[in-house]
């Protein structure tokens, strides 16, 4: 039997519960009353101080943006809006030719179509990089030509309409990449355009977004940059000087710029650029521009993504590095000072990563020559024993590739003579007239659809997808 004092502490506790649900209830019904006034009312934007409304007339997913109030009044805040909305200047420019490489006509003619199976072609995937670093040097300075005047416009924070007026006021056409690679879809495979924007970014292979400033100003962009930098993907700025020149934007710049430009690349070797990526780079965007008193345009991203998966699918199937390997026969093994001697008379280089390069007169690395075991070679070339040693060369890198394919074929008999041992490719086998004219034909179809996608091998564009 409970005793008064147990009795009276239970009717207590029961009677602190229900107090403690009749609070809850209570303040629930007040913290829904508060919810619902804030939210019945159109409020404005934080981070921009304007007022935000919804067109209904637009599209979906596009977002206008109204100055309203004193704001509106502001000459030079609608100046800043009225320019933000223009159209990215344009010029086509050819990427035919690849920098600092001269392509051989034989290299394209063969038709294209999707190599056979690689079983017996000696290559490898290569290995995609999952930190690229930003990129902020600028190919060369890049005059921009007067813009246009343009009628008042509304700012557009994210304007699916951008793309459209790239491609058909300045750009051309620019048709999208190919949906699908196989056999069957490779005779209709379209080729992105050769175009680029004023600033010397990328349209096809960027997402390109600007920033146009009421005023020239100085100021330091070296915490948007940083940001930027840990979104995952090259990221190239640009910043239009009072003379016109675009140049490459860096932390502390000497020069006040009236606008910015920057590329997010669609693609690398870590795969496509995904929606929270797109999401993190114009937030950023929008951030800075709060603080730093401009304006933002974005391009639509759904189009972007779709455009970026193609690309890397693309991408992909390219991607490929060539190999053949000296191996030792039976319990011989390679010295270190040998190889040292037969790469240096070859012309190659050991670098600072324990590697052999063989590079052109631009600095360019043409192929390597690496140790088949874990160790790198020692930097005086001695020490060092294996049982192999791999010659390998990046395929969408290099420019003229078949050329260099057979000068990497021919000092890698050379040196399997030099250490008496054997050149086989990646399966063991080995190498023999018949197989390198099969790899040399497999490289003329890789490199001619490279090419007819306006990706020549080497070139500027190449070196960026395949970074």
């Amino acid at each position: 039997m409970m005793t008064t004092l147990q009795i009276v502490l239970a009717i207590v506790g029961i009677g602190m519960i229900g107090a403690i649900v009749i609070y809850n209830l209570v303040q629930e019904r007040r913290f829904r009353k508060e919810a619902d006034r804030l939210f019945s009312h159109k409020r404005d934007d934080i981070m921009l101080g304007e007022a935000v409304r919804t067109d209904p007339s637009r599209r979906q997913g596009e977002t206008r943006i109204q100055l309203t109030g004193q704001e509106a009044s502001s000459p030079e805040a609608r100046q800043a809006v009225e320019d933000a909305d223009a159209p990215l200047l344009g010029r086509e420019v050819d990427f035919s030719s690849p920098s600092s490489f001269e392509k051989k006509p034989d290299q394209h003619d063969a038709e294209r179509s999707l190599p056979p199976s690689l079983a017996e072609l000696p290559t490898r995937q290569a290995p995609r990089a999952p930190e690229p670093p930003i990129q902020t040097s600028a190919p060369e300075a890049r005059r921009s030509p007067a813009p246009e005047p343009v009628p008042p416009q509304i700012f557009a924070e994210e304007t699916p309409a951008l793309e459209a007026e790239l491609a058909d006021e300045e750009l051309g056409y620019l048709p999208p990449l190919a949906a699908a690679f196989s056999e069957s879809a490779q005779a209709a495979e379209p080729p992105i355009a050769q175009a680029q924007v004023a600033s010397g970014l990328d349209a096809q292979t960027e997402f390109i977004a600007r920033l146009k400033f009421a005023s020239p100003a100085f100021t330091s962009y070296a915490g948007l940059l940083n940001s930027l930098r840990r979104l995952g993907k090259p990221v190239r700025s640009f910043g239009l000087r009072a003379d016109g020149v675009w140049e490459a934007l860096t932390g502390n710049p000497r020069n006040a710029y009236s606008q910015m430009e920057l590329g997010l690349q669609l693609a690398d070797r870590s795969g496509a650029v995904a929606q929270d990526q797109l999401d993190a780079f114009c937030r950023t965007l929008y951030t800075f521009a709060a603080d730093a008193g401009g304006a933002v345009i974005c391009p639509d991203k759904e189009d972007v993504l779709a455009r970026a998966r193609v690309l890397d699918l693309f991408c992909m199937d390219v991607d490929v590095l060539m190999g053949l390997n000296v191996v030792a026969a039976d319990a011989h093994l390679f010295t270190s000072e040998a190889i040292h001697t037969a790469a240096v008379t070859a012309g190659l280089t050991l670098e600072r990563d324990g590697i052999y390069h063989g590079r052109d007169a631009g600095g360019h690395s043409l192929f390597t020559l690496t140790n088949q075991e874990e160790a790198p070679f020692p930097l005086d070339g001695r020490g060092l024993t294996t049982h192999g040693v791999t010659l390998l060369f990046d395929v969408p890198r290099v420019a003229d590739g078949v050329n260099v394919f057979d000068r990497m074929t021919e000092f890698g008999y050379s040196l399997a003579d030099r250490l008496s041992g054997r050149l086989v490719d990646d399966n063991g086998r080995a190498v023999s007239n018949e197989s390198l004219n099969r790899d040399r034909s497999r490289l003329v179809e890789f490199y001619t659809r490279m090419q007819r996608q306006n990706i020549p091998a080497g070139g500027e564009r190449a070196l960026r997808l395949f970074a």
